[in-house]
């Protein structure tokens, strides 16, 4: 299965540089935390570059299986660092992450799936679902919203992705299960 192989040479073009930056800001979001202003706009660059990674490897026709799982899982890291600092500088109270990642609560359950495939070179993307879009879209209201210190919103929104995050995470794990029978 060569179009599951992840190869590092299809990061090494603009949009890999792109997505690296991300994985920067996700690294350094902690640092920047104690300061609300500074850490809305260090967020807003990283969904910034997480628009135009993609983006860009298509107008240069670069867009490659490698880039699609690196950039899935740096948004992962970016949300999963930034909600931990924002809970420690205490924007928000720790329970919200339960809510904010309920999708991946559900994923959780495929990593030894996904490590098994890693180590044999067969890794398959995820494809983002209705579902995905919606609770990514929630989740960046909720980020905004807290940065912002508006909890009137920030705390609906919560609930909002939690349910909506459940859902598309119960959808990405029947999926990665039927593929898994599919492809034995």
């Amino acid at each position: 299965m060569p179009n599951n192989v992840l190869r590092v040479n299809e990061l090494l073009n603009p949009a890999g540089f792109i997505t690296g930056f991300r994985l920067v800001i996700a690294i350094a979001f902690p640092f920047l935390a104690h300061d609300p202003t500074l850490a809305l706009s260090a967020y807003l660059v990283a969904v910034l570059t997480d628009i135009l990674d993609g983006w860009v490897a298509r107008q240069l026709n670069q867009a490659s299986h490698t880039g699609a799982v690196l950039d899935g899982w740096v948004d992962k890291i970016l949300h999963i660092n930034a909600a931990w600092a924002m809970t420690l500088h205490g924007y928000m109270p720790a329970w919200w992450m339960w809510m904010w990642f309920s999708r991946e609560l559900f994923q959780w359950s495929m990593v030894m799936t996904i490590i098994g495939d890693f180590r044999v070179g067969d890794v398959r993307q995820q494809h983002t679902s209705l579902a995905g879009k919606l609770t990514a879209t929630l989740l960046f209201a909720c980020f905004v919203s807290t940065l912002m210190g508006v909890p009137s919103i920030a705390w609906p929104l919560t609930g909002l992705t939690g349910m909506c995050g459940a859902w598309a995470g119960y959808g990405y794990l029947r999926r990665h299960l039927e593929d898994r029978q599919r492809f034995r």
